[in-house]
């Protein structure tokens, strides 16, 4: 089959980010390690990012202040709110306009795609609970959480197309998300079992979780900023000293606490 120049480009992109990934083997300092693929792996994605998007890294807030653990790429819309805090593109994003979270690691094994399964449903749970909303609509606004892994080890040791699939499903969620570059991606669409594609000579896998990922960003945008033709009064909740909302937020928390929450 013949290939377009985009397609061709696109791979070219991708073994990029591979030989820079695999130039960094002997660089002794872990933590610049990982910023530099968390800044290569930004940087492919922005490419294909339009206008309205912002790519940074650090936390996502809510209206009563509650805040995220620190994440390594935040994909946010610059048309619902600016992040609050930012130098250098780290800073602190609120919910409203984050739309994706991504976890760039070094090492990915089984047992990190769970951890990271675990964390997403507590940032669910606890950033995203919409109690902490003044208009009670958090679930309109849950990002897509993804984990990108660059290693060379292994991750299944089966080649078997559906028991790796089947693992996935059963362990993976609620993350949308999970790319192994070189290796493989699973995003949760097409069914309850999620899309799971292996690499190939054109590094599929990560062009599949790039392209699914950003478009599914792009439609939950829209979606937004259509909701945005309702008045809200998002800034004026961040960045006022409203005693009425403070009042009515300390209520909430006082009921949640006296059901064990």
């Amino acid at each position: 089959m013949n290939r377009s120049p985009i397609q061709e480009h696109t791979s070219a992109l991708i073994r990029g980010l591979i030989n820079e990934s695999k130039a960094l083997r002997t660089l002794d300092q872990t933590t610049v390690k990982g910023r530099l693929k968390e800044l290569f792996t930004s940087k492919v994605l922005s490419k294909f990012l339009t206008s309205q998007f912002g790519v940074g890294s650090g936390v996502i807030i809510n209206q009563v202040g509650k805040i995220s653990k620190q994440i390594d790429i935040i994909i946010y819309d610059t048309r619902i709110l600016p992040p609050f805090i930012e130098e250098q593109n780290i800073g602190v994003y609120p919910v409203e306009s984050v739309l994706a979270a991504i976890e760039v690691r070094s090492r990915v094994d089984k047992s990190t795609i769970q951890m990271y399964a675990k964390s997403v449903a507590e940032l669910y749970g606890e950033v995203y609970d919409s109690d902490y909303s003044w208009y009670n609509d958090y679930s309109k606004y849950l990002p897509f959480y993804c984990l990108v892994g660059f290693c060379e080890e292994k991750l299944f040791k089966t080649q078997n197309f559906n028991e790796i699939w089947s693992w996935m499903a059963d362990n993976a969620k609620p993350l949308f998300g999970v790319c192994v570059i070189n290796q493989l991606s699973w995003l949760q669409v097409c069914g309850k079992n999620g899309a799971l594609h292996l690499v190939d000579d054109n590094n599929e896998e990560t062009k599949a979780f790039m392209a699914i990922l950003l478009d599914n960003i792009r439609t939950r945008s829209q979606q937004r900023y259509l909701h945005l033709t309702e008045h809200a009064d998002w800034l004026g909740i961040y960045t006022r000293d409203q005693a009425g909302i403070k009042i009515e937020f300390d209520r909430r928390e006082a009921e949640r606490k006296a059901q064990g929450k």
